[in-house]
């Protein structure tokens, strides 16, 4: 069986929006009533109006027809999961932030700024006991040289 690359990313993201019931699972990629026509076309808007984008912008990154991001956005058009994964590469996001809702984002956001803010206090927890490590060995160091030298000095003058 040949897969192609990066066809394994997008059959875990198929195979959970199945699961949570977003993606018909008899159909191949197109997605199903059950969601909101409009979300990703609310997320989508949202991203772009974030990084001050136009949907020409958008759509130059994305290699897509500037009319296919006005039918997802302003008429809430179905798509496919290949497009979608287009857009959300372009905007440099999850594909399944394009399910989001805005309070949706703003919690995994908050999210992973925390996990970052934990990371930086144990990486200068690292760096700190580090330093002190470091420090505490060379005024070690220091204090042999000099105790080192005045041994010398004393065995000199006698």
């Amino acid at each position: 069986m040949n897969a192609r690359p990066g066809s394994s990313r997008r059959d875990v993201y198929r195979n959970l929006l199945i699961s949570l019931r977003l993606l018909n699972g008899a159909r191949s990629i197109r997605y199903s009533g059950l969601v909101p026509k409009s979300r990703w076309g609310n997320a989508i808007a949202f991203h772009l109006a974030e990084r001050g984008w136009s949907q020409r912008q958008l759509a130059d990154k994305a290699s897509l027809r500037p009319n296919t991001l006005t039918n997802l956005i302003k008429h809430g058009r179905d798509s496919d999961t290949a497009t979608l994964s287009r857009i959300a590469a372009a905007l440099q996001i999850d594909l399944a932030e394009l399910f989001l809702t805005h309070e949706q984002i703003e919690i995994l956001r908050s999210h992973r700024e925390h996990r970052v803010e934990r990371l930086k206090a144990a990486v200068m927890r690292e760096l700190s006991a580090t330093v002190s490590t470091v420090v505490q060995k060379e005024v070690d160091r220091l204090a042999r040289l000099e105790r080192d030298a005045g041994s010398r000095k004393r065995a000199a003058k006698r």
